[in-house]
């Protein structure tokens, strides 16, 4: 293997590739980048079994070949190097050399042919979305994927898929994300009362957050480019140009999270987000020291008072000036989970509706839309 390539190009693939990178894997062949050299460019790939990142960076082929070398190593070397060209050469399967400017590595490395293969997904169900659009709804929904490995099917989010509309939705039983967008990237009108399942789709699976979020990261935020998603039977594929994510679908049965949407909802409180959002962090300060980091919200003549106490640091007290709809309400709520919300909703003002102290709220921003946030309460100290 033989090429030229640049050090800017080299590095910045070398880091998309690498965040698929097994850390703790046993067979030292997952710590290593694949190196192919094929068709006018450069091939990188990674795996941790799981997840697949694919990255084409620009060269002049010389002679083609491949190679796997450690992507760390490799990483940090071309990212510590300048601007400027660099050549690779492998003269066999076991070594790599790097020689930019007065720089010159030796690398080994381990063959091939001993990388696992990517897998090969059919075109049975491939459908395009504006970057723009999904990377907003990834954005509004993967923070509510749980973190923890106890459940499994919790740290993914259900895609939805009906050729008009795709939805999202995660959960880690605490609190449920759910946004939807159609396929021309155009929001997707609000869903008649008490019909929250707007999407009847032939097509539903369980995405790894983990997946989601690197996508995330590469979507552009604007403009009208658009991403291919391949849908197979056990993996999906996203494909930005020369970016290319596979990943394992998660098995298991999703949770029936339609149930748990409120539908009856007699309370109404409409707030201006940055000063919600300012107060709850506030007293979010002295809720973190407490275990449950629960923060209670208290209506009362137009007024939310947001209180915070734990015994050994002392009580916190804010208010903010609200507009409610129906009797005054007190409930609680981990703060962690009302600020996240508050982070990816864009509305000037927030809408939370609530059906008493002890049920489920359902946050969203205010105006058209479908997007739903359903958090439930902590019970007051």
């Amino acid at each position: 293997m033989r090429l030229t390539s640049t050090t800017k190009g080299l590095s910045e693939g070398l880091q998309w590739v690498g965040r698929a990178v097994s850390g703790r894997s046993i067979l030292p062949i997952l710590s290593n980048v694949m190196l192919e050299a094929k068709e006018g460019a450069l091939r990188l790939l990674a795996t941790d079994l799981e997840l697949w990142i694919e990255d084409r960076v620009p060269a002049q082929v010389a002679e083609e070949g491949a190679i796997t070398i450690p992507a760390r190593i490799v990483n940090e070397v071309v990212g510590s190097l300048p601007a400027a060209e660099i050549s690779l050469q492998a003269e066999d399967s076991k070594a790599l050399t790097l020689v930019s400017g007065h720089s010159q590595y030796l690398i080994q490395g381990l063959p091939a042919a001993e990388f696992p293969h990517q897998p090969q997904v059919g075109k049975e169900t491939t459908f395009e979305v504006p970057q723009a659009a999904f990377r907003e709804v990834i954005k509004s929904v993967i923070f509510a994927a749980a973190r923890d490995q106890t459940r499994i099917i919790l740290t993914g989010a259900q895609l939805a898929w009906d050729s008009r509309v795709l939805r999202l939705a995660a959960t880690d039983m605490h609190r449920l994300a759910v946004n939807s967008m159609t396929i021309g990237g155009d929001p997707v009108g609000p869903p008649s009362a008490g019909q929250e399942n707007y999407v009847v789709s032939p097509l539903i699976v369980t995405v790894p957050g983990r997946a989601l979020s690197e996508v995330m990261r590469a979507l552009a935020s604007e403009g009208e480019e658009k991403i291919s998603i391949t849908v197979g039977e056990n993996q999906i594929v996203f494909s930005l140009g020369d970016l290319v994510v596979t990943s394992r679908l998660i098995e298991g049965q999703f949770p029936n999270w339609e149930r748990v949407m409120p539908t009856q909802t007699d309370k109404r409180v409409t707030a201006g987000r940055d000063a919600l959002a300012t107060a709850i962090k506030r007293a979010a300060i002295v809720a973190h020291t407490d275990e449950t980091n629960r923060v209670m919200l208290r209506t009362n003549n137009g007024i939310l008072t947001i209180l915070a106490e734990t015994g050994d640091v002392g009580r916190a007290h804010e208010e903010v000036e609200i507009q409610l709809e129906g009797e005054e309400l007190e409930i609680g709520f981990d703060a962690r989970y009302l600020l996240d919300v508050m982070e990816v909703i864009a509305t000037p003002a927030v809408l939370m509706e609530f059906g008493g102290s002890i049920s489920a709220g359902l946050i969203r921003p205010t105006g058209e839309g479908v997007y739903r946030y359903v958090v439930m309460p902590m019970q007051a100290p």
